[in-house]
């Protein structure tokens, strides 16, 4: 059987919420095989922890690996399967307008990387269930277009996204492998998560989510 561990990059900064996002999987999340968080500091750490999720394949050998974060609780049971829909992965995207071109930051960066405009907006809902086998392919594919490895490619990008550009990639090149909803018109699945922001203080939000892990 395929295996799924849930994987978190979490930093001191996080820590308030990181203990109760590991609280809500406990309480939440079966069927995964193990909880893999990478913990510590980088000087350029925005772009860093998406590196460390575009590398999540280098510390579990599962095949599937569920990214969260550590502001993020889940709110309801869920599987591995609750992410998939006849057999493939459910991708949430959002067709770009002209409107949304100029709301979101990261179309130029997502046609920069993958040397064709995106035809969506891909970040759109926490978590994201990748196969490890497309983050080893996005991988090689930036050396062989790019000629350098990803994690250089993001540091000397200087901005990046790193959901948007597998997104994007998956789009471009393995579109019959997912299972796509377009929110501009499709029904949306049901929320698992409640995404905070960790730059509040926790106490803003304290009672919120005392009420989720009751």
């Amino acid at each position: 059987m395929p295996t799924t561990d849930l994987f978190i990059k979490t930093c001191s900064h996080d820590r308030d919420y990181h203990e109760h996002c590991l609280a809500s999987i406990e309480k939440f999340c079966t069927g995964f095989r193990n909880v893999v968080v990478i913990d510590g500091e980088h000087p350029q750490g925005y772009l860093h922890q998406q590196i460390v999720k575009l590398y999540a394949d280098t510390y579990t050998d599962a095949d599937f690996i569920l990214i969260t974060d550590s502001d993020t609780l889940f709110t309801r049971p869920v599987t591995p399967e609750t992410y998939f829909r006849d057999g493939k992965i459910e991708w949430i995207h959002t067709p770009f307008t002209e409107e949304l071109k100029a709301a979101v930051p990261w179309f130029n960066v997502m046609a920069e990387f993958a040397r064709s405009a995106p035809p969506s907006e891909f970040m759109r809902r926490q978590p994201f269930m990748l196969p490890a086998w497309l983050l080893r392919e996005l991988r090689q594919w930036c050396e062989f277009s790019h000629g350098i490895t990803l994690d250089k490619y993001v540091m000397n990008a200087g901005r990046f996204s790193e959901f948007n550009i597998l997104g994007h990639y998956a789009w471009k090149f393995h579109q019959g492998r997912f299972h796509w909803i377009d929110s501009s018109k499709d029904e949306l699945p049901e929320l698992t998560v409640r995404q905070f922001w960790s730059h509040d203080p926790i106490a803003s939000n304290i009672e919120e989510i005392g009420r989720i892990l009751a």
